[in-house]
């Protein structure tokens, strides 16, 4: 690929890209602002975000990834398209060569939705490759063919979980819970417990700040909201308690998942996996006492990085000044 490279990565949540020479230089959320009638672009990103729960009935705010796949192309081409314009106008002439990340067990459809997504933001020049392996080379993990790491990348609206190595995907899926999926479960138990309803960008900041998993952590926050019962605006107190049920549910669910794809690992893998443990990404691997509460339930050690949610395309970044790595790790192999 030529110098001229950037990285995207596309997720529900948030949409990061690397610029080879430039590191990380863009991570913005993966939302779109249309007019209703989906003509005119109004706003992407950071802007679009902040109409969420606030736009009238001229405005809809969409996100283009749902399920770990593009369900509207020309939100996600618009989206993208502004993205690139952010950080290349001023510096090229053309369009950058791309690296793409794509979820673990992606589909055919997936990949023609990107291509024309792509094409759509005038990149003419692009490979794919399988997000799993870019995380584990964008969190540092020493990996050979032979060496594998096991990565459980929680998302906002899907959870990686692979096996991998420098060979590729050993074992591995994508399943359709992630950090939205905690956030739906704080807006239906406040609302049952407490009479209190939220938005989901209240319900988002909830999880970030007093989202833990340890037993009577303290921690806790003002919310506002409306109340069930008369409709008016409310406040209510809560603690790192009060949201502690739904967030475990999740992380059970998830490490139930783990383990069904553990269980369908060679051997030789698991022995290793067993040595090395589980390595997190995502921002939801953040979560308050992760690291105790996995290594209490499944007895294996959990690692934690401080730069989870930008591995992907970090791991990217490294692939990108690597000729030989690229071409063995991209999908479409042209």
């Amino acid at each position: 690929m030529s110098s001229n490279t950037v990285v995207v990565d596309v997720g529900f949540s948030n949409t990061g890209i690397y610029q080879v020479g430039a590191n990380v230089v863009l991570f913005e959320p993966s939302l779109v602002a249309f007019s209703t009638d989906e003509k005119t672009v109004r706003e992407v990103g950071f802007e679009a975000k902040k109409l969420v729960g606030r736009t009238t009935g001229s405005t809809v705010v969409i996100p283009p990834i749902f399920e770990s796949q593009i369900a509207n192309e020309r939100a996600c081409t618009a989206m993208l398209n502004r993205f690139l314009n952010k950080i290349t106008v001023k510096r090229f002439s053309s369009r950058p060569s791309v690296i793409f990340s794509v979820p673990c067990g992606y589909t055919a459809e997936y990949i023609k939705s990107a291509e024309k997504v792509l094409s759509g933001c005038g990149v003419s020049d692009y490979v794919f490759v399988e997000s799993p392996i870019l995380t584990a080379l964008g969190l540092g993990i020493p990996m050979t063919d032979s060496s594998p790491a096991f990565i459980v990348d929680i998302g906002g609206g899907s959870t990686q979980i692979a096996a991998v190595s420098l060979d590729g995907i050993i074992c591995g899926l994508t399943v359709n819970m992630g950090g939205m999926t905690i956030d739906n479960t704080i807006t239906n138990f406040i609302c049952e417990r407490y009479g209190i309803k939220m938005g989901m960008l209240t319900a988002e900041t909830v999880k970030q700040k007093i989202g833990s998993l340890i037993e009577n952590d303290s921690t806790s926050i003002s919310v506002n909201g409306q109340s069930v019962s008369t409709g008016r605006p409310h406040c209510v107190r809560l603690s790192a308690q009060d949201i502690r049920e739904p967030i475990t549910i999740f992380f059970d669910k998830i490490f139930q998942i783990i383990g069904m794809v553990l269980s369908k690992l060679p051997a030789e893998v698991s022995a290793d996996v067993r040595r090395s443990g589980i390595y997190f990404s995502g921002g939801v691997s953040k979560t308050v006492g992760l690291e105790e509460y996995f290594q209490k339930s499944m007895d294996m050690r959990a690692n934690i990085f401080d730069d989870a949610q930008v591995a992907a395309i970090l791991g990217g970044g490294i692939i990108a000044e690597d000729k030989e790595l690229l071409k063995k790790l991209r999908i479409n192999k042209r």
